[in-house]
């Protein structure tokens, strides 16, 4: 198993669920970023996750059994950029704004500094899905 840590602009929190939905291991990935704490417009959910995870995130999305909005999850899997962290004294990498930021290999609290999310988190309310 390895950490990631995955933060999604609040704006795209529901498009994310689904994609959660499709390519984590239960129906009930698909609450993952609406339960997540919200830390400079994000919801940031870390865990663990088996190494396919980070692959499977990026290849064909095919519906689970629990179903999906495929259209809402691949809207999701397009916004999606893994960010590495730097390497001895290379500087930070360039966060890209409005999209869903994904760390692999670091812990928590790591991931949220190079994301530059660190910070107490905020409650977030969300409308229910028409």
């Amino acid at each position: 198993m390895i950490p990631v840590t995955i933060a999604v602009p609040v704006a795209l929190i529901s498009a994310a669920n689904h994609l959660a939905r499709v390519i984590g291991y239960s129906e009930a990935d698909g609450e993952t970023f609406s339960l997540a704490p919200v830390v400079g417009g994000y919801a940031v959910a870390s865990g663990l996750v088996a190494p396919a995870f980070v692959s499977d995130a990026f290849q064909p999305l095919v519906e689970p059994e629990w179903g999906a909005d495929m259209d809402a999850a691949a809207s999701a899997q397009a916004e999606v950029v893994l960010i590495e962290p730097p390497v001895a004294d290379e500087p930070p990498p360039e966060i890209p704004p409005g999209k869903i930021l994904a760390v692999v290999g670091l812990d928590p609290p790591a991931a949220r500094a190079l994301l530059g999310l660190e910070g107490l988190p905020a409650v977030i309310e969300l409308a229910p899905e028409a």
